[in-house]
């Protein structure tokens, strides 16, 4: 008959320690769930602070314009003779335009005072200035009485502020453009339009608060999402009204960006889109409102009651007008986003309205 060991008073003590490590690893393992919550709280404040801030807001939107509409224009290092007799420029010049056209560079004034352009660096290709002359513009050999490397503006300038930069690098030319200057003037939206901008604002604001609930009801790990919110809402200037809205979907497919689904949302109301769950279900739907999702499109017209919701009735070019065909002067769709990210406990958000 075999006799039972009794644990000694060290053996248990050892025992009861490793249960307790056991609990508290698993107690540290359920903490992030909360830890969780505590995020999308912070986020949704975020976007209540952000939304203040814009209603009261007082400047006007800037315009998403290209860079070359704003930054400084590059130079490039061209060879630069100075005449001898000032009485000579003329006929230099038009030698010049003749043997050595600079196409890309059409823009800049040739002369300056007694200095004249005569090509760029990169058409010597290594030679000196003298040798180029002698092999392609021999009769101006001695037209010069010295020669210089300067910059010249490498493009022209599209608005006064680049063209009053550039000439003080070389002279040029320049044709204003009431339209490109009124982009970078920081004035380019009236009073209506800034209040009508500022609204579909807030609705970029409304749609991530409510897709943020949805999220932190479920048990879905948002962590990822949490990190790189986006939201956009499309609108048809023509009717003044909302098209698609969409949520970034990214977590449980790679391509769903928010922009991305804008797009194929827009092509639902119209008897297309891609993403279709559900083709039957979506033709019960009115086409009309096929780009916004039922239960926020509820919520949306509750929370909005004045601003319009649908895109036009699909068309085919068959049933269109001459004048339909050729498309109207109202502008291209108008696409509103809110891009929200969340780095180190620290949020910070970028608005984008853009059109086109």
């Amino acid at each position: 008959m075999s006799i039972k060991r009794r644990d000694t008073f060290a053996e248990i003590t050892e025992k009861a320690e490793e249960t307790h490590k056991e609990k508290k690893m698993a107690l540290d393992s359920a903490e992030p769930e909360p830890k969780r919550m505590k995020t999308s709280n912070k986020i949704e404040e975020k976007l209540d602070e952000y939304l203040k801030n814009m209603k009261s807001a007082t400047w006007n939107l800037t315009p998403i314009v290209e860079e070359d509409l704003y930054k400084p224009i590059p130079v490039v290092q061209a060879s630069v003779g100075v005449i001898r007799d000032p009485k000579d420029i003329s006929k230099t010049i038009l030698t010049l335009n003749d043997k050595v056209p600079m196409k890309e560079l059409q823009h800049l004034k040739r002369a300056q005072k007694k200095e004249i352009v005569i090509c760029p660096l990169s058409y010597l290709n290594g030679a000196k200035i003298e040798e180029y002359l002698e092999n392609n513009v021999k009769e101006l050999k001695e037209v010069f009485e010295e020669f210089k490397v300067c910059d010249i503006p490498s493009r022209p300038p599209q608005v006064r502020k680049q063209f009053e930069q550039s000439n003080k690098v070389w002279p040029c030319n320049f044709h204003p453009n009431k339209y490109n200057e009124k982009l970078v003037s920081g004035s380019f939206y009236n009073e209506q339009e800034l209040k009508t901008h500022r609204r579909y604002m807030e609705m970029v604001f409304e749609v991530t608060k409510f897709y943020m609930k949805e999220l932190t009801a479920t048990n879905i790990d948002s962590d990822k999402i949490l990190r790189n919110l986006n939201t956009c809402v499309v609108v048809d200037p023509s009717i003044q009204s909302v098209v698609a809205v969409c949520f970034d979907n990214q977590l449980k497919h790679p391509v769903q960006h928010s922009a991305m689904l804008a797009i194929d949302n827009v092509a639902k109301t119209q008897n297309g889109g891609s993403w279709v769950a559900d083709r039957e279900k979506l033709e019960t739907i009115d086409s009309t409102l096929r780009g916004i999702d039922e239960e926020l499109c509820c919520h949306l017209k509750e929370k909005f009651p004045q601003v319009k919701f649908g895109a036009k009735k699909f068309k085919s070019k068959r049933d269109m007008s001459e004048k339909e065909k050729q498309g109207n002067d109202t502008g291209p769709p108008t696409s509103v986003r809110v891009a929200l990210k969340l780095e180190r406990d620290e949020v910070t958000a970028k608005l984008y309205a853009k059109e086109g």
